[in-house]
């Protein structure tokens, strides 16, 4: 695992990295750690390949929010977890598709929950589901999936990440919803099913997605959806 730690408290900085190396030995795992303590540095460096990022919201200059705007540009399967001082920065957070949010005590109190956290999430993102598209069968990484929607046909339309385009393959939305129950996707209503790892935000009654797409949530269910988006998410401490 490749982890960046960018905030501007050296001290802090090198609290982190000491509790990631720790966590390392205990787990009898390899994690490759680099440190820089400037919004401007961090988005100056090569991310590819990071699998998670430490970012403080509070520098002098360019913020962490601001520097995760530019970085969910170009790598937008990056784990990012903000952490502050201050809680009042959580819904901006969330807004640029943060893994976590923590208050820097919390942080320390909590880290090993936190590590086991994004260790499973990138355990996860190696997972693929199998359809059946054309008479052939193919795995798809549950992860490139942003969702799937109904058709009236026995047939799904499957839409994924990253520009890879749409595939129909057969079944029906609910054999999806119960095959995926566990994997972190959410029934908005009748029509979509959705990977809640590219849900932006919902509000308003739509899903807004990491692609730009912006789905329609069920009205009935609206309060539910939102509700159980939040409990996946992690509530705000």
């Amino acid at each position: 695992m490749k982890i960046t730690i960018c905030d501007d408290n050296r001290s802090f900085a090198a609290s982190v990295e000491e509790r990631i190396r720790a966590y390392a030995t205990a787990r009898g795992t390899e994690i490759r750690v680099r440190t820089v303590y400037s919004a401007e540095e961090l988005l100056n460096m090569d991310l590819a390949g990071t699998d998670v990022l430490f970012l403080d919201v509070e520098m002098p200059g360019l913020n962490g929010i601001e520097a995760a705007q530019a970085l969910r540009r170009t790598y937008n399967d990056l784990l990012i977890v903000f952490v502050t001082c201050w809680i009042d920065y959580a819904p901006a957070g969330y807004r640029v598709n943060a893994f976590r949010y923590y208050l820097k005590e919390q942080l320390l109190s909590d880290f090993d929950a936190c590590m086991d956290e994004i260790v499973e999430k990138i355990r996860e993102r190696s997972e693929t589901v199998l359809i059946y598209s054309g008479g052939r069968a193919s795995e798809i990484p549950i992860s490139s999936i942003l969702y799937f929607e109904g058709t009236q046909k026995r047939s799904v339309l499957l839409h994924r990440a990253g520009g890879e385009g749409t595939v129909e393959c057969a079944g029906k939305l609910s054999d999806f919803e119960e095959l995926l129950r566990d994997k972190g996707f959410l029934r908005l209503q009748k029509g979509y099913l959705v990977n809640m790892g590219h849900i932006v935000k919902i509000s308003n009654y739509y899903a807004c997605l990491s692609d730009g797409a912006a789905l329609k949530v069920s009205e009935r269910q609206y309060a539910e959806v939102k509700k159980q988006f939040v409990l996946w998410k992690g509530r705000l401490l």
